[in-house]
């Protein structure tokens, strides 16, 4: 390890010098993990700002490892490389840059420390992705925020335009769009940002692919119940899915097609029955807490429809009518509805009755006004910034499934499930 510490310390202050080093360790990189014992002793003699190329190389050999006596140290010397590395230098070895931060988060997620992630990962997609890239570190600091339940942290890179897929600059793969995609909807979804949620989804299972992967089955199950909560309508399979995905789509979801169908029905009775007959699969799929949802988004719908056909009822009839356990089940629903504007009405607990009322809002007040000119000027904001953006690119809605199709149809459009 001696003559590998020199050769970095001797190659690494011009681009030519790097160039040279590069291809040395390229030619050695296999053979650095027989030094494990060695390498903490040569990296703490090399400063990471001047010696990124080669301290990369170096931390990426015991990151493979699959154990550690000590995670944290190796947490720590990757969270602290991703911080003060130079980016001119990892760039030149850019899959072994994604590569420390895939293991940073694999490691994390072990471990236990996914919230200390968070940041390293923002720091390293903006020292080395380009303006509007995706990039494999998209995904995993993506996973990193789902993994701390860091949502919010996520907004700023789920927000921002995304108009370049560079397969040679990034070597992005279609696993990591779908990645990305995936954990997006799962991120708006913890955040009960169902529209954004079902958006996100619907674009993970319409990439372009011959085979399904376990990406896109996950994503389709979860776009059938956001898309539920966000339209309160149950969903078709997106018309640009490819036909051979929508049937093995279909084939291996039927306890969620069978829950879209009851739901469709707006049978309670039979929401209920489906439940219980898929109760393990929804468990077993963590989908359990959007089924309730989605339930519970029905018992709403079917109460605001009562309240258009009647002006006084019983709880005892609301509760036979949805199928509830009880008076009180229905009384806690009312309550709620009533708490946030969803209904209008009052209720007599001593007689078990309900009255409806009409809206109170008389639409003509100042702040009314003053919230419809807000939302008009954001429209006009909207408009503004896609007319900045068509600018830059020539694009449309599908711009994303272009690129996917121009930058991957060249290495085969099968979806990667190995890591």
């Amino acid at each position: 390890m001696e003559k590998v510490l020199n050769i970095i310390l001797q190659y690494s202050d011009t681009k030519e010098e790097r160039k040279q080093l590069k291809n040395y360790l390229d030619k050695i990189d296999e053979q650095l993990t027989n030094f494990i014992g060695q390498l903490d002793l040569v990296m703490k003699q090399l400063p990471i700002t001047k010696y990124s190329l080669g301290y990369m190389y170096l931390l990426a050999a015991k990151a493979s490892l699959k154990r550690f006596q000590n995670p944290e140290l190796i947490l720590m010397q990757i969270q602290t490389f991703l911080l003060q590395c130079d980016p001119s230098q990892v760039s030149m070895s850019i899959g072994k840059f994604f590569f420390l931060c895939r293991r940073f988060v694999a490691i994390a997620i072990r471990e236990k420390f996914a919230h200390g992630t968070v940041y390293p990962l923002k720091i390293a997609i903006e020292k080395i992705g380009r303006s509007g890239e995706l990039t494999p570190t998209h995904a995993y600091f993506l996973q990193a925020c789902l993994a701390s339940q860091n949502f919010s942290a996520a907004l700023p890179i789920l927000e921002s335009d995304v108009f370049e897929i560079d397969t040679k600059h990034s070597g992005i793969k279609i696993k990591d769009v779908l990645l990305y995609f995936y954990y997006g909807g799962m991120i708006y979804t913890g955040l009960k940002k169902y529209d954004e949620a079902t958006y996100y989804f619907e674009l993970a299972i319409t990439i372009p692919a011959d085979t399904l992967s376990s990406i896109m089955l996950e994503s389709y199950r979860r776009y059938l119940l956001t898309s539920i909560l966000s339209t309160g309508k149950a969903p078709l399979i997106p018309q640009n899915t490819s036909m051979s995905i929508q049937g093995m789509l279909k084939k291996v979801s039927k306890p969620y097609e069978e829950f879209v169908e009851a739901f469709r029905s707006m049978d309670i009775e039979r929401v209920g029955i489906c439940i219980s007959t898929y109760m393990e699969v929804y468990e077993k799929d963590k989908t359990f807490g959007l089924i309730k949802l989605v339930r519970d988004n029905l018992v709403r719908r079917k109460i605001q429809r009562l309240t258009k056909t009647y002006i006084t009822l019983s709880l005892e009839y609301v509760s036979q009518q949805l199928n509830m356990n009880s008076t009180q089940e229905a009384e806690f629903y009312l309550l709620d509805m009533i708490e946030q504007g969803e209904v209008f009405a009052s209720i007599d607990q001593k007689e078990g009755q309900i009255s409806f009322h009409a809206d109170p809002e008389p639409y003509d007040s100042v702040r009314v006004s003053l919230e419809l000119n807000g939302k008009i000027q954001e429209v006009i904001g909207l408009a503004k910034n896609l007319d900045l953006l068509d600018e830059k690119i020539s694009t449309n809605s599908n711009f994303i499934h272009k690129m996917v199709i121009k930058e991957l149809q060249g290495g085969g459009n099968k979806t990667e499930e190995n890591d």
